[in-house]
């Protein structure tokens, strides 16, 4: 039997080209990727105001408004008694991040905030009553996003029940 040796002979121009064409491939997947994050963003905030609706922490009816469960919740987790020792504190720091023109801007204000906002020692707390309810830790921040919503609500001169109250009239066509 005959050995043939077969001798691929790759120009330094065509090994620029391969890796070229790598680093451009790579990049345009990356860009496509990160479209697709961007458009599943909303996705978790729905998901935990699903979540939360069906565990009972807090209701569907619009507004969104605790429920017993919910209200035991945040109680027992110690979180209302956090929010009302830190509450000018936690209302300046709020505002001082987004624009709070009216219902709806207020409502998204306190939920993003609480989202993501330090809780400090408390943190360990939320985790044992996440766990002690079957609930994430997720579903217990909502439930404080939704009584600091009210008081920043209150704050400027509005009602929970204020949300569904459009501030100007719509016209159909």
């Amino acid at each position: 039997m005959t050995e043939t040796t077969i001798i691929i002979n790759v120009g330094v121009y065509k090994a620029l080209g391969i890796v070229a064409t790598i680093i451009a491939g790579s990049w345009y997947l990356s860009s496509r990727l990160t479209k697709v994050e961007t458009k599943v963003e909303g996705f978790d905030n729905r998901l935990t105001n699903l979540q939360g609706r069906l565990d009972n922490a807090f209701g569907s009816a619009s507004p969104m408004a605790l429920k017993p469960a919910g209200i035991q919740a945040i109680e027992k987790s110690g979180l209302k008694n956090w929010i009302d020792s830190n509450k000018d504190k936690l209302l300046s720091e709020c505002e001082s991040k987004n624009t709070v023109l009216n219902q709806y801007d207020i409502q998204e204000c306190a939920f993003k905030f609480f989202d993501t906002v330090d809780l400090g020692t408390l943190e360990q707390q939320i985790k044992k009553s996440a766990f002690a309810y079957g609930w994430s830790t997720e579903i217990m921040r909502r439930i404080g996003g939704i009584y600091f919503r009210d008081l920043l609500l209150e704050k400027h001169g509005f009602k929970p029940e204020d949300l569904d109250k459009p501030t100007v009239e719509i016209k159909n066509p």
